[in-house]
């Protein structure tokens, strides 16, 4: 993905966390227009996150995680 698309993606997500922190959970509707969107609260981590970002990052770590040679039998 674009770095520079990453970067607004990223500030809006802090600007979204930043906001629930300090004021409370947004309104279901607004929780529902971001979850059409693919952004989720974090109830652990306490933040916004992108599952789009979140699959990147995992089939990254996974390819490189299993694209070793094979194993012979």
């Amino acid at each position: 993905m674009d770095p520079q698309i990453m970067t607004l993606e990223n500030a809006a997500l802090e600007r979204l966390t930043q906001e629930r922190r300090e004021s409370g959970e947004l309104s279901p509707e607004v929780d529902a227009t971001l979850a059409a969107i693919g952004v989720y609260w974090d109830d652990v981590e306490e933040e916004y996150f992108s599952i789009d970002e979140y699959q990147r990052t995992m089939y990254e770590h996974f390819a490189d995680l299993y694209s070793g040679a094979p194993i012979e039998n």
